[in-house]
């Protein structure tokens, strides 16, 4: 027989969730819970930067539910040949004062070659997952978005179940080398494109859908990590 789960209390598995990250970084243990103020943020439903919490959460940052939109330290940016990674926690459906997700079926990821992206008119290109287990690669530019991988089942992508009592990991990252951009879901390919026409330079940041609370507790930006 199988046995029954607990309801989820997400005060007790956020707080839970914190302790397990401080025991793996103590170098950046501890809980500012301000909002970073050299952050930015941009609405897809032009809101203000008030109507969605988020705040440092050592080690990290921590996207409570709300509207969706874009979220950029304007120091972080690359050009010519790059990597870069973030680790992503989706929570699940629950209380969103107490880090509950209110919905499950939004997109998340990193978006790159930031330009803009304050204007009537932001460019940038979007790498994304849903916990449907799809992803997707889209341009963003002069109001227009442009698929460049539609969105496509891959086994790759970890996805939470409707009975989880705990937030889920998934891996992202891009590597940039010279004539292509190559994709990563949890240290695996999904996808490569040429770099040939493709805008690839300028902000990196966060890119969270609409209802989704997330942990992310990094987004490192480097030299190519990759020879293959």
């Amino acid at each position: 027989m199988r046995a029954a789960h607990p309801p989820w209390r997400p005060a007790v598995a956020a707080g839970l969730f914190l302790v397990l990250l401080a025991t793996l970084a103590p170098a950046q243990s501890g809980m500012n819970l301000e909002r970073p103020g050299h952050w930015k943020a941009r609405y897809d439903d032009g809101a203000s930067a008030s109507e969605r919490r988020f705040v440092v959460m050592r080690p990290g940052w921590h996207v409570f539910a709300g509207p969706g939109g874009l979220f950029w330290d304007p120091g972080s940016f690359a050009s010519g040949n790059y990597a870069v990674s973030s680790t992503i926690f989706l929570f699940p459906e629950g209380d969103p004062e107490q880090s509950g997700s209110t919905r499950l079926d939004s997109s998340f990821g990193l978006f790159l070659a930031g330009g803009d992206i304050e204007s009537a008119s932001p460019g940038y290109v979007a790498f994304e997952i849903r916990n449907d287990g799809q992803f997707r690669v889209a341009e963003h530019s002069g109001g227009e978005e442009n698929d460049l991988v539609s969105w496509t089942g891959h086994d790759a992508v970890e996805t939470l179940a409707a009975d989880a009592t705990g937030p889920l990991k998934n891996i992202l990252g891009v590597d940039v080398r010279g004539d292509r951009a190559v994709f990563y879901v949890n240290d695996i390919q999904v996808a490569e494109l040429p770099a040939d026409g493709l805008p690839l330079d300028g902000a990196i940041g966060l890119r969270a859908g609409a209802g989704l609370s997330l942990h992310i507790t990094e987004i490192a930006i480097g030299p190519n990590r990759r020879e293959e």
